[in-house]
């Protein structure tokens, strides 16, 4: 059980890696004065997204049936369920255009929002 603990944890910092890449490119944009510190850590973010992406989505569900031991409606898979669609339109942005970008934002911040019920609020349903 504390393993699959530990799994939810490195989730919450994988999910908060994902969201970090939009959030440092936005804060580094309106800067007045752009510290090159920054663009190393944007190029190592936008370089690793799809890597911490994918192992979001097998570390989150690797904890969510660790934790319940079974499939159940629970926070966590509305959570899971949420970063599964976010890569789904990643994986159609051919299809879906220019488009999908604003899509995958909006949705990260659901995300957010997803992850702060989820941590306290597990049980809701």
């Amino acid at each position: 059980m504390e393993f699959f603990r530990l799994l939810g944890n490195l989730s919450a910092i994988l999910l908060f890696v994902q969201i970090s890449l939009f959030v440092l490119r936005r804060v580094y944009k309106y800067l007045p004065k752009r510290p090159k510190f920054f663009v190393p850590i944007l190029q190592f973010l936008k370089n690793s997204h799809i890597y911490t992406g994918i192992t979001l989505l097998v570390v989150g569900l690797t904890h969510g049936i660790g934790m319940l031991g079974t499939l159940q409606l629970h926070t966590g898979w509305i959570l899971w369920f949420g970063i599964f669609f976010s890569f789904l339109g990643f994986l159609l942005k051919g299809k879906i255009g220019k488009k999908w970008v604003v899509g995958h934002r909006i949705l990260g911040f659901v995300l957010i929002l997803l992850f702060f019920v989820h941590n306290f609020f597990p049980w809701i349903f």
